[in-house]
């Protein structure tokens, strides 16, 4: 099974990129733009043109479209660049597909909802609260319009990073190390997702779909913990032997661009086909914080 993967230099796609090139009924493309090179090809995804050129070329059976812009406050600085990523490279992507026999897998957030009545199952309706919720239940509606592709929403995510910047579960690290006083969020619930167990789960899938099972329409996978920015800060230090101390709680919601309260994915459409992730959180985190940690 041929794979191509967008955005395969980023958070999540590096992740996947490692989990399908180690076993052996893949064969896997990874495209990048800025960070392109080693084992990546160079693709700008807002080139037409190029993107059917690398269609052809690779010729995939499945299409992971990790690359998107993922930052809400980014999104809302720049929304014309976040919509043109987000939403218009990846509707001809899709009509790309469509025409190349591929199916693409989109991934989207559970920004989609409005965070007032959890769980949400996949067929509930989305109500997005801001521009970056918005682009990507656009992106959403753009892939299920144009071919028989499927969408997997996604939560909050950490992972191996090169920087603890690149996501902002692991950036709380330097908030601890830092011991200066600091207000953090205590009203959005949230729930931290492992890059690498979303790898695993999207190989799964990809497993099935080579043994003959169909995927359509809309999927969601979520970690299991619960907790606020404030709370989560607290796991983290408890997990790495740091003080907390000097963290306060902000009980209000004080974003410069909205977000919902609580997004909590049903994940239950993959866990009934049995598809799974294995680490409890803590031990998630301490993996891929222990390099700055020791460093």
């Amino acid at each position: 099974m041929k794979i191509l993967i967008t955005g395969a230099s980023g958070l999540l796609g590096r992740s996947v990129f490692k989990q399908l090139s180690s076993n052996p009924v893949f064969s896997v493309t990874g495209t990048a733009f800025s960070r392109a090179g080693e084992n990546l090809i160079r693709l700008d995804l807002s080139d037409s043109e190029a993107v059917k050129t690398c269609l052809q070329q690779v010729n995939p059976d499945i299409v992971i479209h990790c690359a998107a812009e993922r930052w809400p406050d980014r999104c809302a600085d720049s929304p014309d660049t976040a919509w043109q990523l987000n939403v218009s490279s990846t509707e001809f992507l899709a009509k790309y597909c469509n025409e190349n026999d591929t199916q693409l897998v989109y991934i989207s957030t559970d920004y989609v909802f409005d965070g007032s009545t959890p769980p949400y199952k996949a067929d509930d309706n989305p109500n997005p609260v801001n521009f970056y919720g918005r682009s990507k239940l656009a992106g959403e509606e753009a892939v299920l319009n144009n071919g028989n592709h499927w969408v997997l929403r996604l939560p909050w995510l950490f992972g191996p990073v090169a920087y603890l910047e690149e996501s902002g579960i692991t950036a709380l690290l330097d908030t601890l190390r830092k011991q200066k006083p600091v207000t953090l969020d205590h009203w959005a619930i949230r729930f931290p997702t492992s890059v690498e167990e979303v790898a695993e789960v999207l190989e799964q899938c990809l497993l099935k779909i080579r043994s003959g099972m169909s995927f359509e329409g809309i999927y969601q996978w979520s970690g299991d913990t619960a907790c606020t920015r404030y709370e989560l800060a607290h796991i983290i230090a408890k997990a790495c032997n740091l003080n907390a101390e000097h963290l306060s709680a902000e009980s209000e919601p004080n974003f410069t661009v909205p977000r919902p309260y609580n997004c909590q994915l049903d994940k239950s459409k993959l866990t009934g086909m049995g598809i799974n992730g294995s680490e409890p959180l803590e031990q998630q985190l301490l993996r891929n914080l222990k390099p700055f940690i020791e460093g």
